[in-house]
């Protein structure tokens, strides 16, 4: 069905479909999508996280499929447990370096797409959590690691209700059952396990303290649970919370100052080990058009309150350049040991703090209490702080991250065993991704034109496409004979790929039908620049491509915006793409069509726009797209009329990542 009407075609621009349903092309059991190369390093890796970024690479998956990672060793296929996650756009798969990997060697991964397993039996993830409606309580194998407390704590009886608080970690045990860390001791209130409050700060021309709740100044608050994980490789949840301005002068004389992210992650790392390995993300952003400036003070952000148990006879202290309790505060240091006594059968528990390179003032300055604090007896409190001498302005409309890791474990360890934890956080083994999607593919560019304009730039974009496949591993075949559209012959093709054809290119009525057969048998199909302006009599063709060319502005540099950023074709692309480009006007669009990138048309110089497509799109006009058609996949891009783009290797990518979707077989 055609649009008949402008407020038709209004209506498809701004209802762009942000997602695909699963298509009918039949795939095989088993398809490879991506191969990883895991290169260690400098450093010797034990059981260590990795990841690796999807983004651009599209999965496929349709109802009854997975994504199974696999290892490759002598040959052999070995399944390993792996995660997907999402950040934004950005798909990122998630898993554990297994074992020992010495310094200098690299393994290899392979990601393929294959029929769903049975999973008729009990399907327990490893990291689990339980809600007990005041915490979200994160297990490895039914093992408690940590407790969030997303519920208002109130303090002890007789106690200000200003030290009431929510949005912290307690208790963190170790992997033989031990608590480490400690709420509300009577010689600090506001003291509440693991925490990150920021003690001076300055927001409005007020001076706010998050940090010593008695003063009434500010507080922070949980304010919602959005994000809940169980996993085989990771379990976790994300959280936000408030720091809120209790000095304001509002109705209730509160506002919220600063908006707080906490992404937690819990590895299933090495549990055999008797280790847990715990991510923990702060992202900061202020909440209003003020900035807020944590202010230079000695004690601030990331901390620990520790068990009653340790003091400076039960409990040591190490940082990464050897310092100790007696001499470590103020000091900088990538990571530190904090160990002390315990009821467990090892005698002693410990936590490993280490901070992340990107994080600020890295390496952050230490508060430490020496020895002889509160009176020598329950005397463990550390922090990283990144604004001990400093102050940190944060600016509206700005995020900001602070990274952390933590390593819990019964025993001792070595500093050597410490700083390799270190090496694998702060410096984790560098993955190397490639793209299997295209491998063993076989595509047929077709370059036809009838009477007419014919674009100089279609050997160079033969040539692109041979490279790319020479690269990706498919066949490319080049064609501008129509005979080849015969039905036994397109059968050959994983895709065909129509490169600036123009006007007439099919001799007979068999032709047509060959290529309307192909697509209803599950085919795809790809068109670049003037494909659009071929077959300008066949209503069939216009909805294949997605619509008919009608005219285009002058040769010139212009604006593209970016509409959809999880295709393959466009996540990689700025948001506001600059080019020299015909900005092209189609005619009869396939209401079906979901956009990808729309011409800027206030940086579009053209005597006619009024005309049209003016009067319809105001200040945008659709460039890019991708639909589902008659059980085939169907994308299209209006640029393209250079020589130069060929050669061009982020307009190459946008054309890569358009025969990518095309040939993957499913939904993104």
């Amino acid at each position: 069905m055609m649009l008949k009407s402008a407020k038709a075609l209004l209506f498809l621009f701004c209802t762009v479909s942000m997602s695909l349903s699963a298509g009918s092309i039949a795939q095989a059991q088993s398809q490879e999508i991506a191969e990883f190369t895991v290169h260690a390093g400098e450093n010797e890796r034990l059981n260590t996280p990795v990841s690796a970024s999807l983004d651009g690479i599209p999965l496929g998956l349709q109802t009854g499929q997975e994504l199974k990672l696999y290892e490759i060793t002598d040959g052999r296929e070995e399944l390993i447990a792996s995660q997907i996650d999402a950040d934004g756009y950005d798909k990122t798969l998630r898993w554990i370096l297994k074992g020992k990997t010495p310094a200098g060697t690299q393994r290899s991964f392979l990601l393929k797409r294959e029929k769903e397993s049975d999973r008729s039996g009990d399907d327990e993830k490893a990291v689990q959590f339980k809600d007990d409606g005041k915490s979200l309580i994160l297990m490895v194998e039914d093992k408690k690691v940590l407790s969030y407390r997303y519920a208002p704590t109130p303090p002890p009886e007789g106690v200000s209700e200003l030290y009431t608080r929510s949005g912290y970690i307690h208790p963190l045990w170790s992997p033989e059952g031990e608590v480490i860390t400690r709420i509300q001791p009577s010689d600090h209130y506001h003291h509440y396990g693991i925490w990150n409050p920021w003690t001076k700060t300055n927001f409005e021309g007020r001076e706010i303290d998050f940090w010593n709740l008695g003063d009434g100044e500010g507080t922070v608050r949980h304010k919602s649970l959005p994000t809940t994980i169980e996993g085989d490789v990771y379990g976790g949840f994300e959280a936000f919370l408030n720091h809120v301005d209790l000095k304001a002068e509002t109705p209730d004389s509160e506002k919220v100052a600063l908006n707080e992210k906490w992404e937690i992650k819990v590895w299933n790392a090495d549990p055999e080990q008797g280790i847990w390995l715990v991510d923990f993300v702060s992202r900061l952003n202020p909440a209003t058009k003020s900035p807020l400036t944590i202010k230079a003070y000695r004690y601030q952000g990331f901390s620990l309150r520790a068990t009653e148990k340790w003091d400076d006879d039960t409990a040591t202290l190490l940082t990464s350049k050897g310092k100790d309790k007696s001499n470590g505060n103020a000091t900088r240091a990538r990571w530190t040991d904090i160990n002390g006594v315990s009821e467990t059968e090892s005698g002693t528990s410990g936590i490993l703090f280490m901070t992340h390179p990107g994080n600020q003032n890295f390496p952050e300055q230490l508060r430490i209490w020496p020895e002889g604090a509160n009176g020598g007896e329950e005397n463990v409190y550390f922090n990283f702080n990144p604004a001990q001498e400093q102050d940190w302005k944060l600016k509206p409309g700005n995020s900001y991250s602070l990274k952390y890791r933590m390593m819990v474990y019964d025993g001792k360890i070595k500093p050597a065993d410490a700083e390799r934890y270190w090496q694998d956080f702060g410096n984790p083994p560098r993955v190397e991704v490639q793209k299997k999607v295209l491998k063993d593919s076989r595509v047929l560019v077709y370059t036809k034109n009838g009477e007419g304009y014919v674009h100089e730039n279609i050997p160079n974009s033969i040539e692109a496409i041979e490279e790319l496949g020479n690269k990706y591993d498919f066949t490319v075949d080049a064609s501008e004979d129509p005979a080849d559209f015969t039905e036994e012959n397109l059968k050959k093709y994983d895709a065909l790929i129509f490169s600036n054809t123009n006007n007439d290119i099919f001799n007979t009525p068999e032709q047509e039908e060959a290529l309307q057969n192909y697509m209803k048998s599950g085919g795809n199909f790809v068109g670049i620049h003037s494909t659009s302006g071929a077959e300008r009599d066949w209503p069939w063709f216009w909805s294949l491509v997605g619509g008919t060319f009608h005219r285009h502005a002058p040769f010139q540099e212009f604006t593209v915006n970016v509409t959809d950023k999880t295709h393959p074709s466009t996540s990689f692309l700025p948001n506001n793409w600059v080019r020299e480009d015909e900005c092209y006007y189609l005619k009869q669009l396939n209401p079906n069509i979901n956009v990808l990138l729309h011409a800027d048309m206030t940086t579009v110089e053209d005597e006619e726009k009024g005309e049209y497509p003016g009067q319809v799109y105001g200040d945008k006009f659709p460039l890019a797209w991708y639909h589902e058609f008659e059980g085939g996949r169907s994308w299209y891009t209006t640029l393209g009329h250079s020589v130069e783009d060929y050669d061009d290797p982020v307009f190459i990518k946008h054309i890569l990542g358009g025969i990518e979707w095309a040939v993957s077989g499913g939904s993104l």
